[in-house]
């Protein structure tokens, strides 16, 4: 099979380890070199991104509702520092949301962000892999979230990268829990029993599994939930698989 549109060394994380990974915990530098912080007016973190090709970043559409011009923005890439410490620092050029993306139910809600420049790779930073459009990883598969949102519902935010292995639901699963809301472009991850979730200011960020060849492949990238980590309210992520063509007709161009 013809692996869809993916940099070479993609989704390579030498330190990541899902065994390390039990609740929310601080992440170590280098082990999530996909993971990218957006910042506004160069003031403050307001969303995650994710690094899918030398100059593109996959983000969440949502993030730029109300702050829509590209010259607002900036990413800070290969630090897990808040701050952006030790990190390199890319000007937004262009930002695309998908043209489907509808700002009241959230469906389809992904944006890509063309950097002014390519990045540069290395152990620090390095590309997550694109997903196949089938399968998707198992209903119950382990799979990891990584951001700097609140550690708890109503909280300030992570200084350091913060990491957290949850479930894959079932579409069955995740209707029951949100029985209006849900499209077939978003899928839920999380436990019934609450407790582990992505919170304020982790939208955009990545919901990565891994591979049994070792490779991390973006599987959502996280949009909305109800609270953070409530019981029964599991979050909700953008399914990549949904737009994976819209990315690579993109990034190809």
């Amino acid at each position: 099979m013809t692996r869809t549109y993916s940099p070479t060394g993609c989704g390579l994380a030498p330190v990541a380890s899902l065994t390390r990974i039990v609740g929310g915990s601080a992440a170590g530098l280098g082990e999530w070199p996909w993971q990218v912080s957006l910042w506004l007016r160069r003031r403050e973190h307001r969303c995650g991104a994710v690094l899918v090709a030398e100059r593109w970043l996959l983000s969440a559409a949502h993030c730029f509702d109300v702050y829509g011009d590209p010259k607002q923005w900036v990413a800070f890439l290969g630090t897990p520092f808040l701050s952006g410490a030790d990190g390199q620092l890319e000007r937004v050029a262009r930002i695309y949301k998908h043209p489907f993306y509808n700002l009241y139910t959230l469906d389809y809600d992904v944006a890509l962000l063309e950097l002014a420049g390519p990045v540069h790779h290395g152990r620090l930073v390095r590309p997550i892999c694109l997903p196949e459009p089938t399968p998707r990883p198992p209903d119950g598969a382990r799979c990891v979230i990584t951001g700097w949102g609140s550690v708890r519902e109503g909280g300030s935010m992570a200084r350091q990268l913060q990491k957290a292995a949850v479930r894959l639901l079932s579409e069955q699963a995740c209707r029951r829990y949100y029985p209006v809301q849900i499209s077939s472009r978003m899928l839920c991850a999380g436990f019934p029993q609450g407790g582990v979730d992505s919170c304020s200011g982790d939208a955009g960020g990545p919901l990565a599994c891994r591979e049994p060849s070792g490779r991390w492949v973006l599987t959502g990238v996280t949009s909305w939930g109800y609270g953070c980590g409530r019981p029964h309210f599991p979050g909700v992520y953008t399914r990549v698989t949904a737009v994976r063509g819209w990315i690579t007709q993109n990034i190809q161009e």
